[in-house]
């Protein structure tokens, strides 16, 4: 025969585990987003998908950053290692979609790539939209094919971001 007391503890037994397995649930996402906030974030060059017509060609623009001198630090102050940024070691230019095409419709996207430490994208984030969503997803597919070399700092393969602005434009 089966006891109310052996009822109400197989209950509370039952209760605590799925507390525990509901709290651990909520608290292991949390860690990992914030885990990939504080890496560094290095932003990369602008892919430009052009549509002059019948024949889509691509181009890659280079921005020139400019390095300003930098104070000598005295010798007591450890320096850290300097951060290597990853870099793009295959890529897949983006399809100008059809619908935007026949529309007149040209935009740009910023993406924002998370590059593990194997060098393939892991989470591809919209950081500014273009305001058409064929664009931004035919950039996020093209995006998501590509492979990077990681960033690194002293040697060590790091986790980091990287931004890419992709530009569609019909000539």
């Amino acid at each position: 025969m089966i006891k109310a007391k052996d009822i109400s503890l197989n209950n509370l037994v039952v209760f605590l585990v799925l507390s525990l397995a509901i709290s651990a649930l909520m608290f292991i996402p949390k860690l990992q987003v914030a885990s990939t906030k504080n890496l560094p974030v290095f932003m990369g060059e602008e892919v430009v998908v052009q549509k002059a017509g019948k024949v889509s060609t691509a181009a890659i623009t280079e921005k020139v950053v400019k390095a300003t001198a930098m104070p000598v630090l005295p010798t007591k102050i450890a320096t850290p290692l300097p951060l290597i940024p990853p870099s793009i070691t295959y890529k897949v230019f983006p399809a100008y979609p059809a619908a935007a095409l026949e529309q007149g419709k040209e935009g740009i996207v910023i993406l924002s790539i998370f590059v593990g430490l194997g060098g393939q994208p892991g989470k591809i984030e919209t950081k500014t939209s273009s305001g058409i969503a064929e664009l931004d997803n035919s950039a996020s597919a093209a995006v998501a094919q590509w492979k990077f070399s990681p960033a690194a700092q002293g040697g060590q393969a790091i986790a980091s971001w990287f931004e890419v602005p992709v530009r569609f434009v019909i000539n």
